[in-house]
């Protein structure tokens, strides 16, 4: 019996740190919501070493998901690979919250910038 009380303590221990640990992760994904193919995507932060190549994006398309801190320098800008130039959007507002997003990125037809939008997915 007390061996039987370990595992369950020890399980329900794992599991509590699992959950701390989601809670201070976001989950993302990227949206090519433009005309244009994307060649790359890169999301995260260089510096800490969370900078994700997520590969070609065309029109429409949606990246993988891929886990990042749930700190704004880990997610807050989207850079983006065109034909012949890179753009670099930046997410506008304050932090978001831990949880699953969309990044829904656009070409601003005035100014060619990149324009993101996180979307809730959770």
């Amino acid at each position: 019996m007390t061996m039987r009380r370990s595992l369950l303590a020890l399980a329900g221990g794992a599991w509590l740190a699992l959950r701390a640990h989601a809670r201070q992760h976001i989950r993302l994904r990227v949206r090519n919501a433009s005309s244009e193919p994307f060649a790359h995507v890169w999301q995260g932060h260089p510096q800490s070493g969370t900078d994700i190549d997520l590969g070609p994006l065309d029109p429409g398309e949606t990246s993988r998901w891929l886990t990042l801190p749930a700190v704004l320098p880990h997610y807050r800008k989207t850079r983006v690979q065109l034909a012949r130039r890179q753009v670099t959007g930046t997410l506008q507002g304050q932090a978001l919250l831990p949880g699953s997003y969309t990044f829904v990125c656009t070409l601003n037809a005035h100014d060619g910038g990149l324009h993101v939008v996180a979307i809730s997915d959770s």
